[in-house]
């Protein structure tokens, strides 16, 4: 059932009183049926005819009786679908079951318990849905496509405007009451009956073409005022509710429209007829609405100006034009077109919106006309105005400016003078805020001041005259105004210089010549120059070196370096590195090797056939006459052979270099035979960790049995004995050279090699500096990392090989070590072309194709729930602590964020590291045990590396109780029992040997091992690489398993991951993956290690 109400509203008042006067006559109305579908109800019945056209008609009607209305009805009447609504027949059917419904055959069959809330809810909305299909199917099929939309702007005032509109179909239009409400309609596809010749399904496909935009601009506009709406919400709101809040909601007098949406309109209405109504207030014929074509382009605009009868002047508007504008935007509206117009009238907006009134004259007052006419230069570029002779005799002369350029000893000044005809005024001297001439173009003088303020300080002197002067010390502002300035004031007025100021732009071009040659063992340089003196050539190249624009001579003018072209001379000798005093001198002698540096950067035309020469020699030197020592040849492998002869030529020339040989390709044999060869010539210093200084000792017995070695070692007296004494060789470790190092520095030395030589990669050590003391004829490097994290470790080396061959390193850090760093890979092939030949690299993989594999496998462990929870707890408090850090608080704080990192390692390898309390698991622990014991059952010996020591004692206490015999090897291990453990384990059959990365990586022979377990990652995977190298070396006979046991999903891991990618570095120089630093960590990095993903600045 539904309410009369809603029947009475679904048709006309008239079929409504019939249609109830026929429910109640008794038998009018039989064969009833009612059938209910889904939330429908559907009643049906032959209702008797009135008008005696025929017997009876078959009526019958769907109802929605949850939301009282009608939904659809049908009659076989001659009057059904003449008008809107339901026919009396309709009305009578609906009435009669309102009144009894169980007199409808259908209606206690079909009628059901009741039903439970959820279900009901669904089943209304069932009904909604169905309810809307059937409307559809029988309204909308002839409105679709049909209906129109006919928007009117209405003008308030110049800077308000409303939107109104009035929606239409084939039978009629309507005024829509609330735009929000016929947007809001849209869309939720609701039916709305506007009257009775227009209801429709508010869907965009409703709609005829040209209107589906502007719906779908009046969408976007309320759905702006409601997202925007006041009320409390993010700051960046804030700006745009307060835009919407004053433009306003939608009522009945229309929707405001803001600046951007009046734009939009006009833009949608281009080219179509729009309906304006403009207040009285702005237009001359005000209140009445306008239909007006919209079009691009401007209006004439005339302005008539006329004297008036009581002295002053009139505005008087010759074209009927009303002005409105947005914050971009300037239009005009006229009797039949409204104009969007161009930016050159939109520069007069303000005087067309406030002053233009057609219908009202606007006065001006003798007093003004000077000012009025001051403004009126802009406004005639576009506006056309009729002026009478009093008022155009008051217009500005256009000014015109000539500038005085002058060089006097206290420095350079400028002076501005602005013509008009006949009189002249200085433009500079003008007080803030006075009152000037209005005849005077104020604007163009004030712009002129501007930019002579840009490169002259303007002062006012004690005497009150104003001068613009800068001073001639402050170079660079000087050179900035003879190259820059000149030519910006140059295009404003007309410039006088003096001949002083002109002398301030040097006209020389220098060039200069480069040449070397080789004479008596050195390379001889030459320089020469055009147009400059060579004791000037330091600074101009130093300007040219800092990227400067200008460069001055000693004479005070001054160069323009972006025009300058010196060819490769400049980076020719920068390369070179020479000083100030060695540039003027014209000529300078330097060591010959530096010759490798210039090759590639001298001409044909600069090199001596002498250069050519000794370039030519050693590229060509003949390796084979230099011959090992006839008991060592047999012993040696072919590389280890060529690794020889490059030592001896090396020698044979006068220079060092690094043997970079990977890790167990024999380096110290090769050393050795050299050492064995030469040894007549002088006596020879190794230099090397303390751990390996016996190990050498070892090797010199092994494979020159027949030198005098001595190890320099033991108390302070001692030592100073033992180098008074006469020996062959001399083996100390770093730090006792430290020590000693003036006792060393006094001692004649034929060669001093330096094993494990990134030792002193770090230039400021006292090691590194007690190593560049050393007196010696020849100078080598053995090192299997010659870079492990930076580049300023190469220069490190070579500083001590060949002092000078790399410069200082500041100038190194700024030539390579940063552009290399920034990928630049043409920096990186110099570097390599000039450290090339003194270094030699082999690979295992290359040289020893006889060596076993080595298989590396990375093993995870996963914690349990104990490990896990302690685990993320302190990673969770190290990142927030990196959060509220900048790079500034970081480095303060670097020692207790790396103490953390250092804590966050232990709880991977075994909480009990740092809780003595701990009693939950160790994953790692276990998994090592489980590798070990397949190892031991395979019948292989292990090494197990950690850097924790006392994770090594945790894994000695678990093999303790396995049963499992094991050597140790850690920093308190004396240097005679470490050889004596290593010996033994490579001989006997003890299974297990724990070493400690630091004490036992490097330097030890250990093939008896063919598993190595590394328990944890180092921050430099090189050092993990040197110490699986004590197994996987020569001598070993089996494949060699590497295990890399990490805690999953832990710094560990990402550990890894970023050695990765810090690893490319020293492959583009020396073909060795670079390692990770731990203190060069940045604040990005750390975060990456804890697992936090940082954003990439945008350039």
């Amino acid at each position: 059932m539904i309410s009369e109400v809603a029947l009475s509203r679904s048709c006309r008042p008239a079929v409504f009183s019939r249609g109830r006067i026929i429910a109640r006559r008794p038998g009018r109305i039989w064969r009833r049926e009612v059938r209910f579908e889904g939330a429908l109800t559907k009643v049906s019945a032959r209702v008797d005819s009135t008008s005696g056209y025929a017997d009876h008609y078959l009526a019958s009607v769907t109802l929605d009786e949850t939301a009282d209305e009608l939904v659809d009805y049908d009659c076989s009447c001659p009057s059904h679908g003449r008008h809107p609504g339901p026919c009396k027949h309709c009305v009578a059917l609906v009435l009669d079951y309102n009144r009894n419904p169980t007199s409808f055959e259908g209606f206690e069959d079909h009628r059901h318990a009741g039903t439970s809330q959820a279900l009901g809810a669904y089943l209304e909305r069932v009904r909604t849905r169905s309810r809307r299909r059937l409307v559809a199917s029988r309204d909308q099929a002839d409105q679709d496509g049909a209906i129109g939309l006919e928007p009117m702007l209405v003008l308030t005032s110049a800077q308000r405007r409303l939107l109104r509109l009035r929606v239409s179909g084939r039978r009629g239009s309507y005024a829509i009451r609330d735009v929000a409400a016929f947007a809001q309609s849209v869309q939720a596809g609701a039916w709305v009956e506007y009257g009775k010749k227009l209801a429709f399904t508010h869907e965009l496909g409703a709609f005829d073409p040209s209107a589906r935009a502007l719906v779908t601009f009046l969408t976007r506009a309320v759905q702006n005022r409601q997202a925007y709406a006041p009320g409390p919400g993010a700051p960046g709101e804030l700006g745009r509710r307060a835009s919407w809040g004053a433009v306003g909601p939608s009522s009945a007098r229309g929707l405001p429209l803001s600046d951007p949406e009046t734009d939009e309109l006009m833009g949608l209405m281009a080219g179509r007829r729009l309906a304006v109504e403009a207040s009285p207030a702005i237009a001359p014929v005000g209140g009445c609405a306008q239909a007006v074509e919209v079009v691009q382009g401007d209006p004439e605009a005339v302005l008539d100006v006329v004297e008036a009868g009581e002295g002053g002047f009139v505005l008087r508007p010759a074209s009927r034009l009303t002005f409105f504008a947005t914050a971009t935007r300037l239009y005009a509206l006229g009797a039949t077109k409204l104009w969007c117009c161009s930016s050159l009238l939109s520069r007069a907006s303000d005087f067309l919106t406030s002053v233009w009134r057609p219908s009202q004259d606007q006065h001006l007052s003798r007093e003004d006309a000077p000012a009025f006419a001051a403004a009126l230069p802009p406004l005639r570029e576009c506006v056309k105005i009729r002026l009478p002779d009093a008022l155009r005799a008051l217009e500005p002369c256009p000014a015109s400016f000539q500038l005085y350029l002058d060089r006097r000893r206290s420095g350079v000044t400028c002076s501005v003078v602005a013509s008009y005809g006949d009189r002249r005024f200085d433009v500079l001297d003008h007080a803030v805020g006075e009152r000037m001439d209005v005849t005077r173009d104020a604007l163009a003088e004030a712009a002129m001041r501007q930019l002579v303020g840009r490169y002259f300080p303007v002062t006012r002197t004690l005497k009150g005259k104003v001068q613009a002067m800068l001073s001639t010390s402050s170079h660079d502002d000087v050179a900035r105004l003879v190259f820059e300035g000149v030519p910006e004031l140059a295009q404003k007025g007309e410039l006088l210089v003096t001949d002083a100021f002109s002398r301030l732009a040097s006209t020389a071009r220098p060039r200069v010549r480069v040449g070397a040659a080789v004479r008596s063992g050195l390379l001889e340089v030459t320089i020469s120059t055009d147009d400059l003196s060579l004791d000037e050539l330091p600074a101009l190249l130093a300007s040219c070196r800092q990227r400067r624009r200008y460069h001055r001579l000693r004479d005070g003018s001054f160069l323009d370096l972006s025009t300058l072209d010196l060819g490769g001379a400049g980076e020719l000798l920068d390369e070179l590195g020479l000083g100030a005093r060695e540039l003027a001198s014209g000529q300078v002698q330097i060591p010959a090797y530096k010759a490798f540096l210039l090759d590639g950067l001298l001409d044909d035309d600069q090199r001596d056939a002498s250069l050519e020469e000794y370039l030519a020699h050693v590229r060509s030197l003949d390796l084979a006459s230099f011959l090992p020592p006839a008991e060592l040849a047999p012993r040696l492998r072919g590389y280890q052979l060529e690794g020889f002869q490059w030592l001896s030529a090396l020698c044979e020339m006068g220079m060092g270099g690094i043997l970079a040989d990977e890790m167990g390709l024999g380096k110290s044999v090769q050393l050795i035979g050299l050492i064995e060869a030469r040894h007549a010539e002088g006596p020879s210093l190794v230099v090397c960790p303390a751990s390996l200084v016996y190990n050498w000792q070892a090797e010199f017995e092994k494979f020159a049995p027949g030198l005098d070695v001595v190890v320099v070692a033991g108390g302070a007296s001692q030592r100073a004995s033992l180098r008074q004494e006469s020996h062959e060789v001399y083996v100390t470790s770093y730090d006792l050279l430290r020590r000693d190092v003036k006792g060393w520095s006094q001692k004649p030395l034929w060669l001093v090699a330096l094993d494990e030589a990134q030792y002193i990669k770090n230039h400021e050590t006292l090691v590194a500096r007690a190593t560049k003391a050393l007196a010696a004829r020849h100078r080598f490097a053995l090192t299997g990392t010659p870079v492990e994290n930076r580049l300023a470790e190469l220069w490190s080396i070579f500083d001590f090989l060949m002092p000078g061959l790399l410069g200082a390193y500041e100038r190194f850090r700024d030539r390579y070590e940063q552009p290399i760093a920034d990928g630049d890979a043409d920096v990186a092939e110099r570097l390599r072309r000039a450290v090339g030949p003194f270094i030699l690299r082999r690979r295992k993989a290359d040289v020893l194709k006889d060596l076993p594999d080595k298989l590396e496998q990375v093993v995870h462990a996963h914690m349990d729930r104990a490990q896990s929870r302690l685990y993320h707890a302190h990673e969770q408090a190290l990142r927030l602590s990196l959060a509220n850090r900048d790079e500034g608080g970081l480095a303060a704080d670097k020692i207790q964020v790396l103490a953390e990192l250092t804590r966050l390692r232990q709880i991977c390898c075994d909480p009990r590291l740092l809780l003595d309390d701990y009693r939950g698991g160790s994953c790692k622990l276990d998994t090592i045990m489980e590798l070990v014991t397949a190892a031991i059952d395979a019948q292989q010996k292990v090494l197990v590396f950690s850097q924790f020591t006392s994770y090594l004692t945790l894994l000695e206490g678990r093999l303790v109780e396995q049963g499992v015999a094991f050597f140790r090897i850690d920093g308190s291990t004396p240097k005679r029992r470490r050889v004596e453990l290593v010996d033994a384990f490579n001989a006997d059959e003890t299974p297990v040997f724990l070493v400690s990365l630091k004490a036992g990586g490097t330097g030890l022979n250990l093939v008896g091992a063919s598993v190595v377990i590394h328990a944890d990652p180092w921050w430099n995977a090189a050092a993990q690489n040197q110490a699986t190298d004590r197994a996987h070396r020569i001598g070993q006979t089996r494949a060699v398993s590497v295990y890399k046991v990490i805690a999953a999903d832990t710094i560990e891991e990402r550990i890894m991951a970023l050695q990765e990618s810090k690893s490319k570095l020293a492959d583009q120089v020396v073909g060795e993956g670079a390692g990770l630093s731990l203190a060069g960590l940045r604040r990005e990095d750390l975060l990456e290690l804890l697992g936090e993903q940082t954003a990439a600045p945008c350039g």
